[in-house]
């Protein structure tokens, strides 16, 4: 009864109630013989009930998530962290400030954080404001950093980048300044093979560190996974968005 009532769920949410409601049209169509628009619509149907099955988006985002795995023992000069999204003005009474991470961003802190306890290793932030109405990431990453018991001393920013792009070309500026040679690139799996592809155009190595995965290895393919749900077209939104940014990196 309980993985009836999830299935139930999804079916009466989007993406769900909406692939239910295209189906209705496309049988209306068909019944006033509008056979090019039945087509139409049918197809749009069947486009986003496989966008939004788990098990579809779950084997696209791995294909990317596993092109890199954390390395056994790290043996670089510094953690170059990227940072990938912050709120602006919610109150943060735990550290003293405005603006919260989002997940992606606050798995890669927790990531840099037990890395530095392990290696001493200067921490790099890079990420800043991306739109007037989001957060400076860096800012707050690097507040809870400090909240984490990270010494300031260890901690460099670069509170300005936008996009990967410049994540690349702001942390290469610093990493020549600071003449560290062997960076190791901490940021989310399934953004990691769009990153290591930034920083090898500017001719720049780097020692990927891949955290934050969100599909899983082996999944199980039961019923539930072929249920459309918002939550699978929500990776499949990610994975497609890599594929596009890892093509414009590729040909850029």
């Amino acid at each position: 009864m309980l993985y009836l009532i999830k299935i139930a769920y999804t079916l009466i949410f989007p993406p769900g109630i909406i692939i239910l409601l295209l189906l209705c049209i496309a049988i209306w169509l068909q019944q006033k013989k509008e056979y090019i628009s039945t087509l139409l619509v049918g197809l749009a149907a069947v486009l986003l009930a496989v966008c939004s099955m788990p098990s579809f988006s779950n084997a696209l985002l791995n294909s990317i998530e596993s092109r890199y795995s954390p390395p056994a023992q790290v043996s670089g000069d510094v953690l170059v962290m990227l940072t990938g999204g912050a709120t602006l003005d919610t109150a943060d009474p735990l550290t003293h400030g405005e603006g919260y991470l989002t997940a992606n961003t606050a798995a890669r802190v927790l990531t840099v954080a037990e890395l530095y306890r392990s290696t001493k290793l200067p921490i790099l932030l890079s990420g800043g404001q991306v739109f007037s109405d989001t957060g400076n990431e860096s800012q707050i990453a690097k507040r809870h950093l400090l909240a984490l018991g990270i010494p300031e001393t260890a901690i460099y920013m670069d509170d300005t980048s936008r996009n990967t792009e410049e994540n690349a070309q702001h942390t290469l500026a610093l990493l020549t300044k600071n003449g560290w040679k062997q960076p190791v690139l901490i940021t989310s799996a399934f953004h990691m093979a769009r990153s290591v592809k930034q920083f090898q155009k500017l001719k720049m190595a780097v020692i990927p560190y891949p955290t934050d995965y969100i599909s899983q290895q082996k999944q199980e393919l039961t019923f539930s996974k072929f249920v459309p749900s918002s939550s699978g077209l929500a990776v499949t939104g990610i994975a497609l968005k890599e594929f596009l940014g890892l093509f414009a990196a590729r040909n850029g």
